[in-house]
């Protein structure tokens, strides 16, 4: 009698370990892993500024209004015993001056992916460190600076005006428009070209690879 209550008692000590150790796994992966998503009128907006650290900017294009962003950020490895950065109380940075609307997410130790459905506005200008730019843009003034990674832009060739494309280690490519220079040196490249309307398109990158189509 007396072995089977200690057998019980083992068995319920046992059951409620598994128990707590499947909450802690839980709330981990609830701590380090999050999404928001915001909208944004643009009637009364010119400019959009968009400035993230590491991580991924998808824009595409849509009509009407509103501009639609979807974040998901991720908290890295850090600290002596590598536990992912706790992101629970992270989100989306928002300012507003005159006609320009700034978004950005710059926090440390962690990367944010970024969706956004996105009308056309006079300039859209976008800042990154490492990552990856996707862009399907309208009728807009580009000015994209990225230190590591990867840029693609189709854009309307009957909008883009003036187009400089520079890399510092890296290759530039770009189908559409009338190719003006093409100055290859060493492990650099930049080109110069030009569409039929009047809305630049500007890109600096560090190292890594642009990609540009005119439609």
């Amino acid at each position: 009698m007396l072995d089977s209550q200690i057998f019980i008692r083992k068995l319920v000590l046992m059951s409620f370990g598994v128990g707590l150790m499947t909450l802690l796994v839980t709330s981990v992966k609830a701590d380090d892993q999050v999404t928001r998503n915001h909208t944004f009128n643009l009637n009364n907006v010119e400019e959009v500024e968009f400035s993230n650290s590491v991580g991924s900017i998808e824009i595409v294009s849509v009509t009407g209004n509103e501009m639609r962003v979807v974040l998901d950020i991720e908290g890295n490895r850090n600290g002596i015993f590598r536990r992912k950065v706790n992101v629970d109380n992270m989100d989306l940075e928002v300012k507003e001056r005159g006609n320009t609307l700034f978004l950005s997410f710059n926090e440390e130790d962690t990367k944010a992916e970024w969706v956004v459905e996105m009308p056309a506005v006079a300039i859209t200008v976008i800042e990154m460190g490492v990552g990856e730019l996707k862009l399907e843009v309208g009728a807009t003034d580009l000015d994209i600076e990225l230190g590591v990674g990867d840029v693609s832009v189709i854009a309307p060739e009957a909008s883009v005006g003036r187009i400089n494309l520079n890399v510092g280690v890296g290759d530039a490519n770009i189908r559409g428009g009338e190719i003006l220079d093409d100055d290859s040196v060493f492990i650099s490249q930049s080109i110069r070209a030009q569409g039929e309307g009047d809305h630049p398109l500007e890109i600096d990158l560090g190292v890594g690879e642009i990609n540009v189509r005119l439609e």
